[in-house]
């Protein structure tokens, strides 16, 4: 009786980004055969979902298709006590599973919770259905277990390019020299196996019959050689001289300098790095930070956020804040730290991208993105910030087992509360990156509501929370127009596109957990539940949005366009409905490249004059009103 048990199940679970989605792709990177499930509730111990073959797998001839049988007995993991979603449950074993007729393009599954620990395992007993309510599998003591450590994988350089590259991070191409081992990293992708060729390379592999098969297109042994090598081989040790900088030389006066300054030295591929020289001055940049904090956790076992090099950027610096946190024995020379510094207020979120030239401006308080880091808006604040301080505000939870916010309004509530410590009264002038732009539109109706004024909420290419779903005619519009500019080969092929859109809608496979991605699986989950639930309410206030150039791919209904990612395309991203008094400014780049260089230039130059002008239009609106009172 599939509706009475609809009927006991009343929390309906959302669609995100159009679609619903299993908790556990919060740590896996399904395929599109595994984008199945339709509509699916939750009750008392229980749950039931619908779950329907993409036309995708439609040809693929399996009596119990994986990706059904996957998610049908996977959906429901917040069936268990105290579930978070912040680590990866895997199957481990049946008790029973029968079988009684093949899986239907659509089917139903009824899981029950049948049991659970402490100890991170849990026991469901899962009914899969037709459409009819006739039971086509009955599965008994189906049992998963939580991975306490995550998939505990080695934070390998290629881990780190990846997480640099969802983060919006300067890629490897930047006009900084690369490293030896950079370049060591880029000869072995440029020699591995490419994607083209992977699905021959398994099913060959597969069909050798053999019980352990290694494939690779590098000379294994010499890989292995090379990864075990404490230091460069001399012939790749190529490094360059020590560039003028505004700080001497000075060299390493403990173990923690030493190391440090080897790892400055071996990434940014200089010869000679001083204590006292700057990151960013040796030509540092986001990917090659991302990795510098993936070797200081294996060095030192500490994990600190991207954004402590704007506070720390010197070695000096950081490994006082790596001999602060290990203790380690070693202690810097007296007087080294001074003691202004140590008396500025330490705060969780707000780092000071830029500290302005002191004349008085209103600082900018900019809301970093989904993954919460803000090193990829250094470009930025740089640019603004010549002659008015900028902040970032980075998410709770970037590092270690502090649990991230997973309610907009409550991010918003505890950035205004440091925010406040810096600027007490308004005008605020408040942005966001992203969906950081969601959390500033939330903060400035916060202060709204406590008397406060924002003289402005800047966007960079910020979404709305829950962007409206595709029609069903659309849809068919879209398939159409594809078979139009293919031909019948559109059919044939229909797999591979879908599995090329879901390649470029992601733009970079979500890494394997370990140290370099700082968490980015455990912030995004927490970033999609919060855009989940969180309720839009109109804005009577300045808004400003700054978007790339529109992706128009396909003409649907009504005149209306849908981009390469299969989203509806609105010239103010859909914000005006929301808040009238909304500007749209173009500028070049894409989603993530707008805000680095070549093309952040153009940006903060429109912005910087936005904010010159909402700061003195505010300034000046007291002076006003006093005016008209005294007449």
């Amino acid at each position: 009786p599939l509706q009475t048990i609809f009927t006991r199940c009343p929390e309906e679970q959302a669609p995100v980004r159009g679609r619903l989605r299993s908790p556990q792709e919060a740590h896996l990177n399904f395929g599109p055969r595994w984008q199945v499930l339709e509509r699916a509730a939750l009750g008392d111990g229980e749950g039931i979902a619908a779950l329907s073959l993409p036309d995708a797998a439609a040809a693929d001839g399996c009596l119990l298709h994986p990706g059904l049988l996957d998610l049908a007995t996977g959906w429901a993991m917040r069936l268990i006590p105290d579930y978070e979603g912040t680590a990866l449950w895997v199957p481990v074993s049946y008790g029973t599973i029968r079988v009684f007729a093949p899986l239907t393009p659509q089917v139903f599954s009824h899981m029950r919770l049948s049991g659970s620990d402490a100890s991170g395992s849990a026991a469901f007993d899962v009914t899969l259905t037709g459409p009819d309510g006739t039971v086509l599998v009955d599965i008994e003591g189906f049992r998963m277990q939580r991975l306490a450590g995550g998939f505990d994988a080695a934070a390998e350089q290629g881990e780190a390019d990846a997480t640099a590259a969802r983060l919006g991070l300067e890629s490897a191409s930047s006009p900084q020299p690369l490293s030896p081992e950079e370049r060591r990293l880029q000869l072995n992708i440029s020699n591995g196996i490419k994607a083209e060729d992977g699905g021959e390379a398994l099913a060959r592999a597969l069909a050798a019959g053999l019980p352990q098969v290694v494939v690779s297109s590098l000379d294994l042994p010499a890989l292995i050689a090379q990864a075990e090598q404490s230091a460069p081989a001399p012939a790749e040790a190529q490094t360059f001289d020590r560039p003028q900088l505004d700080t001497d030389y000075v060299a390493p006066r403990n173990p923690v300098e030493e190391q440090l300054a080897k790892l400055f030295a071996s990434l940014l591929g200089v010869s000679q790095v001083g204590i006292e020289d700057s990151f960013f001055d040796l030509g540092g940049h986001s990917l090659i930070a991302v990795r510098l904090f993936a070797q200081v956790k294996r060095a030192f076992d500490v994990e600190f956020p991207l954004s402590v090099l704007f506070e720390a950027p010197s070695v000096a610096a950081l490994a006082e804040r790596i001999i602060e946190r290990t203790g380690g024995g070693v202690a810097a020379e007296p007087g080294d730290t001074p003691q202004a510094a140590e008396e500025q207020p330490k705060f969780t979120h707000l780092v000071q991208l830029h500290p302005g030239d002191g004349t008085g401006r209103r600082p900018f308080f900019l809301v970093a993105g989904m993954f919460g880091n803000v090193l990829n808006l250094r470009h930025l604040a740089l640019l603004v910030g010549k002659d008015r301080p900028v902040y970032g505000l980075q998410a709770k939870g970037l590092v270690g087992d502090e649990p991230p916010h997973n309610s907009i309004a409550e991010a918003a509530r505890d950035y205004l509360q440091e925010i406040r410590q810096v600027q007490p009264r308004g005008p605020y002038l408040m942005g966001g990156y992203s969906g950081g732009g969601i959390t500033a539109y939330e903060m400035a109706q916060q202060l709204k509501a406590a008397g406060e004024e924002t003289a402005i909420v800047v966007m960079l290419d910020t979404p709305l929370p829950v962007r409206p779903e595709l029609s069903r005619k659309d849809k068919a519009l879209i398939k159409l127009r594809q078979f139009q500019e293919r031909g019948p080969a559109y059919l044939l092929d229909w797999a591979r596109t879908r599995l090329a859109w879901e390649i470029e809608r992601r733009k970079a496979p979500p890494p394997a957990p370990g140290v370099a991605e700082f968490d980015n699986m455990k912030m995004e989950a927490a970033f999609r539940t919060a855009i989940g639930t969180y309720r839009t309410h109109p804005w009577d206030g300045s808004v400003a949005l700054f978007r790339p150039p529109l992706d128009r791919r396909w003409r649907v209904s009504g005149g209306g366009w849908v981009s390469t990612t299969r989203e509806y395309v609105y010239d103010d991203n859909d914000w005006c409905k929301w808040a009238p008094d909304t500007r749209v400014f173009e500028v070049p780049g894409d989603h993530n490249s707008m805000v680095l260089v070549p093309n952040v230039a153009v940006l903060a130059g429109q912005l910087k004059q936005l904010l010159d002008a909402a700061e003195d239009e505010a300034t000046a609106r007291p002076a006003l009103s006093g005016l008209q009172a005294a007449e």
